[in-house]
């Protein structure tokens, strides 16, 4: 194969738009295939009212545009950042953050990277869609499916094209799945000759609902002490996303078998328990915002990781997957677009480096997603485990951050519940070092592996954890039965 390829990319969301921006840059000609045949609106106002994107049902709920896919637009396509503020995102500081604790504290290098992205998600895919196409990068088709695709024959099967329905199959040198979760990739590699995918698989625990907000004219947004209002009472997940324009949403989430909980599917419920939470109270009064849209709700969430190399071998050549396709974990984290971008200049890199080695783009690529995207996956699944855990223990009537057992013997697991619970999380809001240490793990600037490996940062959360009895009580919302009564009377 020559230096330039043709690579044909399945699905036209942020995933597959990131894709082509990185594969494009590097001189490949790109196109991509997406399904929906939804026209783009004029404006991305007009996209948040009226754009239905079927196969991207995550469009209609809060996002974080993280840090390291701020970097990457910043670094790659700086007009694109340009084009997102002049569309109303604004850009949330850790600078800022410093600024409001410590007004004194030194800034370091690297702190100006902290810097996360202020946008609903319809507005980042539109303007990112209408980047790509006015610059001519790629070729967008528009409302042209995938049925499979093409392959030669060997051990193993090397990706030639893709098949489209009611189209000729569509050659290509390489071949990019980033059709998202629900992705057919097992079915078709597996036709055209590779060995099973393997795909491993768990509940997240939770169902979500989210609904979107505008501040009224004249009024300031209530003060935040992060970036991201986040929150977890056990039996409810609470996030404040703030975007643009003067709009944010709010997204709760529970687990998919409480009953109960699913009132918040509803507007009325989820207005009383938006109203009846003190870290967003402030926020939905009615002097404050106004509700601009139903509440939306994603279901059936399972973290899920699918396999294209194994034992040191590729299950095929000429294709990969990125982003969800590949591999999916809870989105309340909202790490989703940032680490797909990651995989999609990740992918960029190995082709560049194996021009003529097809088999090495594919081990090179699964080696940097082993590396860059993984550990962020394994830490989703160990959270989401604990957290199911923690819900059923409450609804047990149980207290999951009882450190000391009634046997008299300590509960390790409780204990470090409540060190992040009472130790980390008031740390985060007071103490520079651990807000720093945090905010650059939230943002994928640092490895999850690093917060409380180092001895001297987890001094100073247990240092903080110590003094829980000499600071006033956090701000707590209600206990699930009382929100129980909050959404029966709301019903």
């Amino acid at each position: 194969m020559s230096q330039q390829k043709h690579v044909v990319v399945i699905g036209g969301s942020v995933s597959g738009l990131g894709a082509g921006l990185a594969l494009a840059k590097d001189g490949h000609r790109v196109t991509i295939l997406e399904g929906d045949s939804a026209p783009m609106p004029e404006s991305h106002v007009e996209a948040f009212e009226q754009w239905e994107r079927r196969g991207s049902p995550q469009t209609r709920h809060s996002h974080a545009l993280l840090a390291r896919l701020r970097n990457l637009i910043r670094d790659h396509a700086p007009e694109l950042l340009d084009k997102l503020r002049a569309c109303g995102a604004g850009e949330l500081a850790f600078s800022d953050m410093v600024r409001r604790v410590a007004p004194d504290a030194e800034l370091l290098p690297g702190d100006e990277d902290v810097v996360l992205i202020a946008c609903r998600r319809v507005t980042f895919e539109w303007v990112l869609r209408r980047h790509v196409l006015d610059t001519g990068l790629v070729d967008f088709r528009d409302g042209v499916r995938a049925a499979g695709l093409v392959a030669e024959p060997g051990s193993p099967p090397r990706v030639t094209g893709v098949r489209i329905e009611g189209e000729a199959p569509l050659q290509a040198d390489f071949v990019v799945d980033a059709s998202g979760r629900r992705s057919k990739l097992r079915d078709w590699l597996e036709e055209v000759g590779s060995a099973p995918i393997r795909e491993e698989s768990e509940p997240c625990g939770i169902f979500y609902t989210s609904r979107f907000y505008r501040l009224r004219d004249g009024v300031d947004a209530p003060m935040m002490e992060g970036p991201i209002v986040g929150e977890d009472l056990g039996y409810l997940k609470i996030g404040l996303f703030p975007g643009d324009a003067r709009i944010f949403s709010i997204t709760l989430a529970a687990s998919p078998d409480d009953d109960a909980l699913r009132a918040v599917l509803h507007k009325p419920a989820f207005e009383a328990a938006a109203s009846a939470l003190p870290q967003i109270a402030a926020w939905v009064d009615p002097a404050i915002s106004e509700p601009i849209s139903d509440v939306h709700a994603m279901a059936n969430l399972k973290n899920t990781r699918r396999f294209l190399v194994e034992d040191g071998a590729p299950c095929v050549t000429g294709f990969a997957a990125i982003g969800d396709a590949l591999l999916h974990a809870n989105p309340i984290t909202g790490r989703g677009c940032s680490l797909a971008w990651v995989s999609a200049f990740e992918l960029a890199a190995a082709l560049a480096e194996h021009p003529e080695d097809p088999r090495a783009v594919v081990l090179a690529y699964d080696a940097a997603v082993e590396r860059e995207v993984v550990p962020w996956y394994l830490l989703q699944v160990q959270q989401d485990r604990d957290a199911i855990e923690v819900n059923q223990a409450q609804r047990r009537g149980e207290d999951p951050f009882q450190v000391v057992r009634e046997d008299g013997t300590n509960n390790p697991k409780a204990f470090m519940r409540s060190v992040i619970r009472e130790g980390l999380l008031p740390a985060i809001r007071s103490d520079v070092t651990v807000m720093r240490r945090f905010m650059r793990l939230m943002n994928l600037l640092d490895p999850p592996n690093d917060l409380m490996s180092d001895p001297a940062f987890f001094g100073r959360i247990v240092a903080c954890y110590n003094q829980r009895h000499e600071r006033e009580a956090a701000r707590e919302g209600p206990r699930r039965k009382e929100m129980l009564d909050i959404l029966e009377s709301a019903a």
